[in-house]
């Protein structure tokens, strides 16, 4: 009986040991696996940190190699076909952009394509240029001076022109910058005065007086130039207003187009711009910083014509000086209406003058890269930049 009894306590024992060990099993089991679950998420978390920069950085070098190679194509090249500078927009339809001439320094013509508000005849579509390149992204180019400069105030009165400006190097205002002011009335008259910028009680800036004849709307163009290498424009259009003396700055109603004339053996412009109808009369003024050679402007009448069955105005051989920017206006009259344009040699392509060269919603952009660099156009320093998104 006792060994009966026996027994069963120890059957029930074994029954309570081998539950007690899968209960414990069971618990290490358990721990064991919140151990690795707390690991492997701290592993993933680490893993995150380290990945997803790398992976950030990765697709950024990939981008950066991308710019790089986009800038080379349209700085450091002359484009596909190397000649396109000159050829009509109907005949680009695999246009490579190249802006580089065949002189080692940049090609003002190329450089005037990319103005907006030029033509359909000489105009280049964006779009056509992004396919050629094999493009996914989009880009923007930028051309213009490092330093700016910058017309304050213009007063008018009694046959007497006084513009006041400042010369700047981003934010910081440049003293004992040479300044040639020059003014181009409704008769196709220039005037001009020659100063440097100076510090007048602390504020460093310029003012030059024109004496002009006394007209109903001036062009005044400013140019700036810091040591041999560095020089900036500026150019307003004012109009008197229909009652009392004062003027009012009003837009150009038009952009020419400006390209080297290649068949002279001097520096020379051509000129051309699209008109609905002929007007009476128009003549193309091409003014310049004065630098030594007795003379700060040439002036040609343009010549009526017909290009692709559009009406247009056409002027050949103006002469320019070899080296240095330049700016050309068109004064255009027709019985009573009178209309101005101009174009810089080269057209400074950046966001004051609206005129970079982009897709259409480059203004909204937020986030992207991008690469400057400083080059030469017409031994002028100016500024290269190409954005990538």
């Amino acid at each position: 009986m006792k060994s009966e009894l026996t027994n069963r306590r120890k059957s029930k024992l074994k029954v309570l040991f081998r539950n007690t060990k899968a209960q414990i099993r069971g618990v290490d089991f358990a721990l064991a696996l919140l151990i690795f679950v707390i690991a492997f998420s701290q592993v993933i978390i680490v893993l995150s940190n380290l990945l997803i920069p790398s992976l950030v950085q990765m697709e950024t070098y990939s981008q950066e190699q991308e710019l790089n190679k986009l800038y080379s194509n349209i700085f450091y090249s002359q484009g596909n076909p190397s000649n396109w500078g000159t050829m009509p927009s109907s005949g680009l339809t695999d246009l490579e952009l190249g802006l580089m001439g065949i002189n080692f320094e940049l090609d003002y013509t190329k450089i005037n394509r990319l103005t907006s508000g030029i033509s359909d005849y000489w105009a280049l579509n964006y779009l056509d240029i992004k396919v050629a390149y094999g493009l996914i992204r989009d880009f923007a180019v930028s051309v213009y001076s490092p330093i700016s400069v910058e017309i304050d105030n213009v007063n008018i009165a009694f046959g007497e022109i006084t513009i006041t400006g400042v010369v700047k190097e981003l934010l910081t205002e440049i003293e004992g910058a040479d300044i040639w002011v020059l003014s181009i009335d409704e008769n196709n008259n220039v005037a001009t005065n020659y100063t440097t910028t100076q510090n007048f009680s602390g504020d460093i800036r310029f003012e030059s007086v024109i004496n002009a004849d006394e007209t109903d709307h001036y062009t005044i163009v400013a140019f700036a130039q810091v040591g041999e290498i560095y020089q900036a424009y500026t150019i307003t259009r004012l109009v008197k207003q229909s009652a009392g003396l004062e003027y009012e700055i009003i837009d150009f109603d038009f952009q020419p187009f400006v390209y080297e004339d290649t068949t002279k053996q001097t520096s020379a412009i051509n000129v051309n711009y699209e008109r609905e109808s002929l007007s009476d009369e128009a003549t193309a003024i091409v003014v310049f910083p004065f630098t030594g050679l007795g003379v700060n402007h040439y002036s040609q009448s343009l010549a009526k014509t017909t290009l692709d069955t559009e009406n247009i105005y056409q002027a050949t051989g103006i002469p320019i000086p070899a080296n240095g920017l330049a700016v050309l206006v068109i004064n255009d009259r027709s019985d009573t209406t009178y209309t101005a344009g101009y174009m810089g040699v080269p057209m400074f392509q950046n966001d004051e003058n609206g005129q970079i060269f982009a897709h259409s919603n480059f203004a909204e952009q937020t986030t992207f890269i991008s690469l400057t660099k400083t080059m030469l156009v017409r031994n002028i320093l100016l500024k290269c930049q190409v954005w990538y998104w």
